[in-house]
């Protein structure tokens, strides 16, 4: 067996240990604008509690890449936030980003653990996965409570359980098309809330931005994420199934921004690069053939 204390750290664990540090250097920064602007004492609780669990994280990381002689990730500091800078965000959008980011957080917690060696290095992100759990309870919790969590749709139970003997339950754009199935249901809605989310972040992004070339490439962003959402409306409306509310109202009109474009293009890569994992996922999981691969194909140009 391998002596933990010994066995250098696998370029596995560097890769989770690094992509967590960039990711929870770009929280704090997020969070920080946020924080100056919360309002409901509920809400700011939760942000400050998030805020404390980024900051353990990061002294953490600094602690195992500085026992292997490993240089600290140059991330994202204060000099890609701007303070006492008018708000950008409601409380409720913020509620729902940080409970957005608590699920993204749990998946990428639990892959770290599986591809971990070291037995301290499980234990640590088996600890983040602890926290996150917790974080993302306090942040469901609350949207249940303040009667913003948007619940997904309630079906019909069958009569009986049964086998699939008949191939039109493959069918997908062309030919008569079966009902969703649940697991369907559940993938298409939680994709388009996170691509609801997505859009007004990305809409936010395209209207601070200050480059050109940012802002073209952000104008792109945006039209693909409306493709997407537009897309997942049509095959909800097509079900006779209710859509989630969207937070477009939930961002203000300011056009100063509090953060550099360089954290603003990583949030921006960080979204559409979960959404194609979460799309791929469901793209294998759903026997019906060409919704899914229609919205990786638009994410992916």
């Amino acid at each position: 067996m391998d002596n933990t204390s010994k066995a250098k750290l696998t370029s596995a664990e560097i890769a989770a240990l690094w992509t967590q540090y960039m990711n929870e250097t770009a929280s704090i920064c997020i969070h920080k604008h946020m924080l100056e602007h919360i309002e409901d004492i509920e809400i700011r609780s939760v942000f400050e509690n998030a805020m404390s669990l980024s900051f353990n994280h990061i002294r953490k990381i600094k602690e195992f890449f500085k026992s292997e002689s490993f240089p600290i990730p140059i991330g994202f500091n204060d000099n890609d936030y701007i303070p006492n800078v008018p708000r950008l965000f409601s409380d409720v959008f913020c509620l729902n980003y940080l409970n957005i980011m608590s699920i993204l957080g749990c998946k990428g917690y639990s892959g770290a653990v599986t591809t971990s060696a070291r037995e301290d290095v499980r234990n640590y992100f088996s600890d983040c996965i602890t926290t996150s759990v917790e974080l993302f309870n306090q942040t469901k919790n609350l949207l249940l409570e303040k009667g913003l969590y948007l619940r997904p749709p309630v079906i019909t139970p069958p009569d009986r359980a049964e086998y699939i003997d008949d191939k039109s339950y493959l069918t997908g754009w062309l030919g008569e098309r079966r009902p969703l199935s649940c697991i369907e249901i559940a993938d298409i809605y939680f994709n388009l809330k996170k691509s609801i989310f997505a859009k007004v972040f990305v809409v936010f992004a395209h209207q601070v931005a200050k480059s050109k070339d940012v802002k073209k490439l952000l104008k792109k962003a945006v039209k693909t994420k409306e493709k997407h959402v537009r897309t997942f409306f049509e095959v909800f409306l097509a079900e006779n199934l209710p859509n989630p509310s969207i937070f477009d109202a939930e961002i203000t009109d300011s056009t100063n921004s509090p953060f550099s474009e360089k954290l603003i293009m990583f949030q921006v890569g960080f979204l559409f690069s979960t959404a194609m994992v979460n799309y791929g996922t469901d793209w294998a999981s759903s026997p019906r053939r060409g919704f899914i691969t229609k919205i990786h194909e638009s994410t992916c140009r």
